[in-house]
């Protein structure tokens, strides 16, 4: 049933666009309702808040919904909160079981209620919390600017940040993320706080204590929370006919609403004794992160942010759109001498802590970029509703609002002139390969009931299979690379692994693996007394060049487990295509990697030559490779030709050639495929691929890629 749909899918990539055109087509004609109402001054529709929140959750769900469906994960970030909730499960007590590194215990928890309800852990999941949660956001946005502005300012204020988490494509901004739950804190904080004039005491309350988690769920959003409480301490200093006693004891009431998820935390930990690790993994490793970043300065990262902004453009259109309208906005009420709202004001400030948020790390990471959505929304919502306040004639609100319509639609028309979802064409993919090969050779060896130790990061194992950490170390990167804890980290983590005793360990360190590629200085070996542990405890089944699985000796599954079997289980995986793949001449990390199409490629820009040692009972090569499309979508290249040749030690000549010109032939876009039988050849032979320039030698924009390169032996094809 599956299967027929996924292909149905595959063949059919105009499918999307219906349900998009279906749910864009609600929201235009409800906001259509909404602004005549409003223009004419009838009164709201009954119920109007929850038909908002349906059309708001149809419109994100018909865009999005095929991220959803991708079985790998589209960060590090995403299946770290994955593997940390499945051992959550099994153990809830957050810094003794799970250590979520920059991400503090909610993100965690919050994935947990799926267990819960028998969903598994899983990447889909794990998106519709991402889903969920940005549709929370928006809607506590939506509702604040209602109860402020009314409801054809709150949607017209509403709808940039609408557009730009609809049609988003890039894959850190598409996955869950650990900015994501404090997208929808700092919206409900915001909401409460900024309740009727005089505060009511409850809300101002609840809203504090919701601004004192944010911290517990990214420490990184503090400076948001900070602001936020002192907008709710601002509220009270200007609260008016409190004396001065009454004044201190309110004040003394917000201090507390905002440290009361921090008490709450501190003695979680301290009844089940992690203070200690709480205090050096959480609070000083994270100082030590900031203070250590990678990037010289500020102005360097943001750039590099800024150009990975870019190769979506979502971002600096939605960017665009609210600057343009707070301009617009100053410019009115300058004019007018219109005195700014408190919560244009607060709007304002709270923006200014996501940036200092943002910037703090010194790093590139683009779903830092995430904090900022809100902040501007309730900004550029609160300078909007004073503005259409302002205008009290029906024709210049009808301007407005059509021009606010025009522009906050802007990013769905510009993302409907662009390609399906890359996902159309691998929904069967992904549906006949849920796991790599080596998620297949873990879930073989480790039953439902075992964990699974890893060094290095690769939490996507423990995702695939299913399986709690061995650890509380969701990543080894604080015991690989050098910092001022990495002894106890070291220390930490043997420990937790010889409690523990994992039926299966991988090393994550290698060819293609994420972060850690070199194994002279990275591998478990770097770590003596690890070495000697798996050394003793257990032996090496499989070497995958990105990982090396290793069983516990003496494990029942292993006795099953044969060549031919491990052979089976490999191919079955995603990731085989490599497998085939020997030691080139031209070693492949020093190529440039990109993931296209939610898969990993090396990029082969010409000139590129890659030489590869044949054995002598190879007799076939698939290859899998295309064309970046930003090379054609966004440049003007001319093509390049893809070749392979097979030199012997005493001739070379052709045996594959072919031209791929992508920005004239829609037939050479996307992944392409050869399988090319090979001419007996004599010993010493190498396989060369490269590419070439094409005409007149213009390398501009020729940015070939390859997918796959695997070599097929007599004894994989059989018989002939």
């Amino acid at each position: 049933m599956l299967k027929s749909i996924f292909d149905w899918l595959d063949l059919h990539p105009g499918s999307y666009w219906l349900p998009v055109v279906a749910a864009t087509g609600l929201l235009v004609a409800r906001l259509g309702v909404i602004i005549a109402r409003e223009v004419r001054g009838t009164s709201a529709p009954p119920r109007g808040a929850w038909c908002d929140a349906l059309v708001l959750l149809l419109f994100l769900l018909a865009w999005r919904w095929p991220f959803l469906l991708v079985a790998d994960e589209y960060n590090p970030d995403e299946s770290q909160l994955l593997a940390g909730a499945l051992t959550l499960v099994r153990d809830p007590v957050f810094w003794r079981s799970v250590d979520g590194g920059s991400s503090g215990p909610l993100n965690y928890y919050l994935l947990v209620p799926w267990h819960w309800v028998g969903a598994p852990l899983d990447y889909f999941t794990a998106r519709l919390t991402c889903l969920l949660l940005t549709w929370g956001a928006l809607f506590a946005c939506l509702r604040t600017l209602t109860r402020a502005f009314g409801r054809t300012a709150a949607w017209l204020g509403l709808l940039p940040a609408a557009g730009f988490f609809a049609t988003v494509n890039h894959a850190e901004l598409t996955n869950l993320s650990t900015e994501h739950l404090p997208l929808l804190l700092t919206a409900v904080a915001f909401g409460l706080l900024a309740g009727r004039a005089p505060p009511d005491r409850f809300r101002r309350w609840a809203g504090c204590f919701v601004a004192g988690a944010l911290p517990w769920a990214k420490l990184q959003s503090a400076p948001i929370g900070l602001a936020l409480l002192g907008w709710g301490w601002w509220q009270v200093l200007r609260e008016p006919g409190l004396t001065a006693r009454l004044r201190w004891r309110r004040s003394a009431e917000v201090l507390l609403a905002s440290a009361l998820p921090t008490l709450l935390f501190a003695g979680l930990a301290a009844a089940t004794g992690q203070v200690e690790a709480a205090w050096r993994r959480y609070i000083l490793q994270n100082i030590l992160y900031v203070g250590t970043g990678t990037s010289p300065s500020v102005g360097e990262a943001m750039r590099a942010m800024w150009q990975h902004a870019g190769d979506d453009g979502r971002f600096p259109l939605f960017l665009a759109t609210v600057v343009a309208g707070l301009l617009a906005a100053t410019v009115y009420f300058a004019w007018r001498r219109v005195r700014p709202s408190a919560l244009l004001a607060a709007g304002g400030a709270v923006t200014l802590a996501a940036l200092a948020a943002v910037i703090a790390p010194r790093r590139d990471y683009l779903h830092y970029l995430l904090l900022l959505p809100v902040p501007l929304t309730l900004w550029f919502g609160a300078a909007l509703g004073g503005w259409w306040r302002q205008l009290s004639a029906a024709r210049p609100r009808w301007w407005l609002a059509g021009g606010l319509l025009a522009t906050g639609l802007l990013p769905l028309i510009t993302r409907s002139l662009q390609a399906d979802p890359p996902v159309y064409g691998g929904f069967v993919h992904h549906w006949k390969y849920p796991r790599s090969s080596a998620a297949m050779v873990v879930h073989a060896l480790a039953g439902r009931d075992d964990t699974l130790g890893i060094w290095g990061w690769a939490c996507f194992l423990q995702v695939e299979c299913g399986l709690p950490q061995a650890t509380r170390d969701g990543t080894t990167l604080w015991s690989i690379v050098p910092n001022p804890q990495q002894a106890y980290h070291r220390a930490v983590y043997l420990a937790d692994l010889k409690k523990s005793a994992p039926a299966v360990f991988v090393d994550a360190v290698g060819f293609r693996a994420f972060t850690f590629l070199n194994r002279a200085r990275q591998a478990h070996e770097s770590f003596p007394e690890l070495a000697d542990y798996i050394r003793q405890h257990y032996i090496l089944v499989i070497d995958l060049q990105s990982a090396r699985v290793y069983a516990r000796r003496g494990l029942a599954t292993l006795t099953g487990l044969n060549p031919l079997r491990l052979q089976e289980l490999v191919a079955r995986g995603r990731g085989v295509d490599w497998l085939g793949l020997l030691l080139p001449v031209t070693p492949l990390d020093q190529l440039q990697h990109r993931v296209i199409a939610h898969r990993e490629v090396i990029m082969l820009l010409p000139p590129t030559r890659l030489k590869l040692s044949l054995n002598d009972d190879v007799r076939e090569v698939s290859v899998e490779f295309g064309f970046d499309p930003v090379a054609y979508e966004q440049g003007r290249s001319n093509g390049a030709e893809l070749i392979l040749e097979l030199v012997g030690p005493e001739s070379a000549f052709p045996v594959y050639q072919r031209f791929l010109d992508p920005a004239r032939e829609p037939g050479d876009r996307g992944l392409q495929t050869a399988r090319v039988d090979l001419p007996p050849y004599p010993p010493g032979s190498m396989l060369v691929l490269r590419t070439d320039p094409g005409q007149y030698g213009d390398d501009a924009w020729d940015w070939v890629y390859l997918a796959s390169l695997k070599l097929h032996h007599a004894s994989d094809l059989g018989p002939r």
